[in-house]
């Protein structure tokens, strides 16, 4: 299966951020290959998290509650730096990711014109934020002009030009 052969070859999985060497804080290398380490720790958690919320049946305003306090605490990492520090954060994300989405699937019929609105301003802000800073990473990079090659790095460049 070519995809499947593909997918080995690929020195990046499951990262989405630039191979350039200026983001390599927010990778981690597990057998060889980068691996975002947000993605690792915020989906995983929001699964898990979910699932509980599942089982425990907890009431709508104590979730939505639940998921809004956690999203606020986690927006301290804005302020905060450091590999720890930013796992705890994207411990929070995770939870509040699953309390939202718990929350808008038993969100009361009369409710989600204001709930669903809501949710999805807090999304897209957050990750304008989140991408805003990423890009103004690479404005100040001096390889900036030559963007989405100097993305590449040079890992990235062999396993393309090897492809080829």
């Amino acid at each position: 299966m070519k995809f499947v052969e593909e997918l080995r070859n690929e020195p990046i999985l499951l990262a989405h951020h630039p191979l350039c060497g200026k983001f390599d804080d927010h990778m981690l290398n597990i057998k060889g290959r980068k691996v975002c380490r947000g993605c690792v720790t915020v989906y995983p958690t929001a699964i898990l998290i979910f699932i509980s919320m599942l089982f425990i049946r907890l009431e709508f305003e104590l979730a939505f509650m639940v998921s809004l306090m956690l999203f606020g605490i986690q927006l301290l990492r804005f302020l905060y730096s450091g590999h720890l520090i930013s796992i705890a954060f994207n411990i929070l994300l995770g939870s509040s990711l699953a309390s939202v989405l718990y929350s808008a699937i038993i969100c009361p019929a009369d409710l989600r014109i204001y709930v669903y609105p809501f949710i999805a301003v807090v999304i897209v802000s957050f990750e304008y934020l989140k991408g805003k800073r990423m890009l103004d990473k690479c404005h100040k990079c001096p390889e900036h002009g030559s963007f989405p090659k100097c993305a590449r790095g040079s890992e990235g460049l062999k396993t393309v030009n090897n492809r080829k």
